[in-house]
């Protein structure tokens, strides 16, 4: 179950990334749907930011997973 979420964490991450990004600019979000592209562009490079992150954590998540199921 833990795993799942951890892969769909991928899926889910950018919604919430949005939401909270307008949460915290004070903006609706058709603000940031028709809004100006630097919004738009830094929810994107947050994004990545996280995916990047994610597969450096995926990598040691999956190795540790392996040495574990050994033992």
């Amino acid at each position: 179950m833990w795993l799942f979420l951890w892969r769909a964490s991928l899926l889910y991450i950018f919604p919430l990334l949005m939401w909270g990004y307008c949460r915290i600019q004070g903006i609706a979000f058709v603000e940031l749907d028709t809004g100006v592209n630097s919004h738009k562009w830094l929810v994107l490079a947050a994004y990545l930011v996280y995916v990047l992150l994610w597969l450096l954590a995926n990598r040691y998540l999956v190795l540790f997973l392996r040495q574990r199921g050994r033992k």
